[in-house]
């Protein structure tokens, strides 16, 4: 969990912003993962989620303590647990008349996202409920993947395959996840 101890006043952040935003962008890379043309999944940890409460202080000038837990709070939220891992889905689709079409064509999506394993059970996505409605689904999904036991030893085993699969009509697709990702998200889970 991070707490007011982990976040850097606003000066001490901008000064060292520079070194800090390199080391958030190698692990974002680390745990980046295109599905198909217009999904990209980030697999959340401590130092992502750090950086978001970090550049949001620093953007809104936040400084006053009860102001940055209620970001801390935001974004702890986001962190992985040790038994299980949390992304952001940005669904991007950059004309505003084809973004709203599908949109609405997504709708039950959180109903068809799975990661899953060789040798064990699927793991299945849990949505943030606030995320979508009757109508569309949001173009930034807060999503967890609860695991059990055999999941995560699955997770672990680099040589049996898992997969992120999304099974919606509209947007079939599965993705294999790779080795430096399943790595990045065993080492999250551990730490978690």
């Amino acid at each position: 969990m991070l707490t007011l101890a982990d976040v850097l006043p606003i000066p001490t952040f901008v000064a060292q912003r520079r070194k800090l935003e390199a080391e958030v962008v190698a692990a974002k890379t680390m745990r980046r993962l295109a599905a198909g043309p217009q999904m990209t999944w980030l697999f959340e940890n401590r130092a992502t989620c750090l950086w978001q409460v970090q550049e949001m202080c620093r953007v809104e000038n936040i400084t006053a303590p009860a102001a940055v837990q209620h970001e801390l709070d935001t974004y702890n939220a986001l962190l992985p647990s040790p038994s299980d891992l949390s992304a952001t889905l940005l669904i991007e689709i950059d004309d505003p008349a084809e973004r709203a079409v599908q949109l609405r064509a997504l709708l039950g999506l959180h109903e068809h996202v799975r990661l899953t394993f060789a040798g064990a059970p699927d793991a299945l996505a849990r949505f943030d409920g606030a995320q979508f409605d009757g109508e569309r689904v949001s173009s930034v999904q807060f999503v967890r993947f609860p695991l059990s036991s055999s999941q995560i030893e699955a997770l672990r085993d680099l040589g049996r395959p898992a997969t992120l699969a999304i099974t919606h009509p509209a947007y079939p697709v599965s993705t294999p996840l790779p080795l430096t990702l399943r790595a990045a998200l065993v080492e999250d889970l551990a730490s978690a």
